[in-house]
């Protein structure tokens, strides 16, 4: 098995500070795990349209962690079923432009599977990098 180390920081200042954050205290959070993970599922930069891309097979692997990278300049919509991610009842996560999400997700057993798909609601393709690591 090979190990990749997610680490995650998030700091903020006081909202009393001169440039303030959200919290009446200063924010100072870090996580970090070692993961071990046997091979890379799918990897590459997705073009995202309205009617949506399968990013993921979940016949191909069980649990995966997956790594998603908004490049483009709309919000892309993370969804769990096919030819329907456009679909609000299908989506589970909004990525912004520039922002990013690391998760782990459990594809289901037979007859429960769960892919995922991509798409978003404004005109043309849009990129999101991707990464899918098998457990």
């Amino acid at each position: 098995m090979a190990t990749i180390t997610p680490t995650l920081s998030l700091t903020s200042n006081a909202s009393t500070a001169s440039t303030p954050g959200p919290l009446s205290v200063a924010l100072s959070l870090s996580a970090t795990d070692n993961l071990a993970v046997s091979k890379v599922a799918e990897a590459g930069t997705a073009e995202v349209t309205t009617s949506g891309i399968q990013i993921f097979d979940c016949g191909t692997s069980g649990e995966v962690y997956v790594y998603l990278n908004n490049t483009s300049d709309s919000t892309i919509y993370v969804g769990k079923a096919a030819a329907s991610a456009d679909t609000d009842s299908n989506r589970f996560m909004a990525l912004r432009a520039g922002e990013f999400a690391w998760f782990p997700w459990w594809a289901g057993s037979t007859g429960t599977d769960t892919d995922l798909f991509l798409d978003h609601s404004s005109g043309g393709t849009k990129n999101v990098e991707y990464w899918i690591f098998e457990i």
